[in-house]
């Protein structure tokens, strides 16, 4: 039976899960690998975490050199979190001719090029399947499962913070931010959940997907990322009307030779199973050639789920020659001003004769068609909601449209747009 012996760095939520899964699961993991799995050593700056170390027998270090340096370990698995030290950690694991299993989400969306870099140079192999979606064996379905594919098509609900606020909206009738209260009271989002409901934890693991389907690692700051913070009950409840449900999605699209990235609310529509996406769980649903469209689904955070990823990682890489190393490719990527879709459009505006005229008579020196308008008869803070959605039209005059329109004195606040995509 071959042996590997792994370290870990970092014993939060996900280390500590980590480490008691190994010992309970480590004799079914033989049986089924005839692979032995030995943790030889934890590593944490806070020293009090010896008490996790000492409870299963595992020496400890707050000194994270001391298993990087260590020549008997095999495998380093980094669990700190954020870009540094953990990209000192990477780096520094690789050099010394160790794999290296990581969650971080972040690193990777910021250093994947010069990790994935660094590791072909040494040959070395990196694990990363937890850090999109969880326990959902997303990154190992795509690199291994899909690799005679092509991806046309990529929507992914990858956050279940934003998920679950958006869920509970729906189905309590409650508002943004007492839905945010409820989420944290639950623990499913943190006390500055500002990296998720911004859309950036979502902008972080599309940028994984990039480079595991396109061969691509984006430029994060040139990815248009929207978040759900600007989300009222009223476009929960109109969308709802409409026959589709408001999602934080993380869209990749490939056609004519350019790649189409963005994260942003969207409409989907109620049928689709992206929209019977509940709670904080996590989904993806890929459109293919020749594979067909195909569906993810499951936990997508957490110790417990996010464990299981990272053993698998662990096996993976000790089981297999070859790790995931996809070649980058030259890109070019799609404008989102350039971009054609549907809108769904909801103006506040006070409640006066010729008020739809003029809203009209903007959209339509745009060439912006409207394909439905619906005036809702009570007022809202002596304003009345117009819901509009429209034929397809291009971005970028959807923009100066509303921004136009936001300048007329009737328009109380400001436009609420949302964009569609038909599944």
């Amino acid at each position: 039976m071959k042996t590997r012996k792994i370290a870990i760095i970092g014993l939060g939520n996900i280390g500590q899960a980590v480490v008691k899964n190994i010992k309970k699961y480590s004799s079914l993991i033989s049986r089924r690998t005839s692979l032995k799995i030995e943790l030889k050593k934890v590593c944490d700056i806070n020293k009090r975490k010896r008490k996790i170390a000492d409870k299963f027998s595992i020496p400890f270090t707050a000194n994270p050199l001391d298993l990087i340096r260590d020549p008997q370990i095999d495998t380093i698995v980094e669990l700190v979190g954020g870009i540094e030290p953990a990209y000192s950690f990477v780096r520094g694991a690789l050099k010394e001719k160790k794999n290296v299993v990581t969650a971080n989400k972040a690193l990777l969306a910021s250093k994947g090029r010069e990790i994935f870099s660094l590791a072909r140079k040494v040959n070395r192999k990196v694990g990363f399947e937890a850090s999109v979606c969880g326990a959902i064996p997303l990154i190992r379905s795509v690199s291994e499962g899909l690799v005679g594919c092509e991806v046309k098509k990529l929507y992914g609900i990858l956050n279940g913070t934003t998920n679950y606020i958006l869920y509970q909206m729906q189905k309590g009738n409650i508002d943004f931010n007492a839905s945010l209260a409820e989420a944290q009271a639950k623990g499913f989002a943190e006390k500055r959940p500002s990296l998720d409901i911004n859309g950036i934890d979502s902008l972080h693991k599309l940028s994984i997907l990039s480079y595991l389907c396109y061969g691509v690692w984006p430029n994060l700051n040139k990815v248009y990322t929207e978040g759900i913070s600007k989300i009222s009950l009223l476009d929960i409840r109109y969308s709802a009307e409409l026959n589709y449900r408001i999602k934080l999605l993380a869209i990749a699209k490939r056609n004519d030779g350019l790649l189409d990235l963005r994260v942003h609310p969207t409409l989907v529509p109620a049928e689709h199973p992206l929209s019977q996406t509940s709670s904080a769980y996590n989904a993806v649903y890929c459109d293919t050639n020749p594979a067909g469209e195909l569906l993810f689904y499951g936990q997508g955070a957490g110790g417990p789920a996010t464990s299981s990823a990272i053993i698998s990682d662990i096996v993976n890489i000790a089981s297999y020659e070859n790790g995931f190393m996809r070649k980058e490719e030259k890109v070019s990527f799609r404008n989102t001003k350039d971009l054609k879709m549907r809108y769904y459009v909801r103006f506040m505006a006070q409640d006066a004769s010729g008020v739809l005229a003029k809203i009209s008579k903007v959209l339509a020196s745009f060439n912006i068609s409207i394909a439905s308008v619906t005036q809702k008869e009570h007022k809202l803070r002596k304003c009345v909601p117009i819901i509009m959605i429209t034929h397809e039209a291009k971005e970028d005059s959807i923009r100066k449209a509303l921004s136009k329109i936001d300048n007329f004195k009737f328009i109380k606040y400001p436009s609420q747009v949302i964009r569609i995509e038909d599944l």
